[in-house]
């Protein structure tokens, strides 16, 4: 893999590492706000959005390990995917 594609899968993953824990400490809230009897219908539609996201970004990590990452090292990305 190029340093490049070392770096940017570093930042991706940093940021989905990040979005993660967010949504993480968010589902809490919300599920602690909502025992207590608030409504938190927003707050979930929201969170629904962040969750779209991450997925978005695990895609496009997959995406580039997948195709500008590889150069003939098969058995690395299938080991870094796992």
């Amino acid at each position: 893999m190029t340093s490049d594609c070392n770096d940017e899968l570093a930042a991706i993953a940093r940021a989905i590492a990040t979005k993660q824990l967010y949504i993480e400490s968010q589902t809490t809230l919300i599920q602690v706000l909502e025992r207590d009897g608030h409504d938190m219908l927003e707050q979930r539609k929201a969170l629904a959005k962040e969750r779209s996201d991450l997925a978005t970004q695990i895609a496009r990590q997959f995406k580039l390990l997948e195709t500008r990452c590889t150069s003939g090292e098969d058995d690395l990305v299938a080991a870094i995917i796992k």
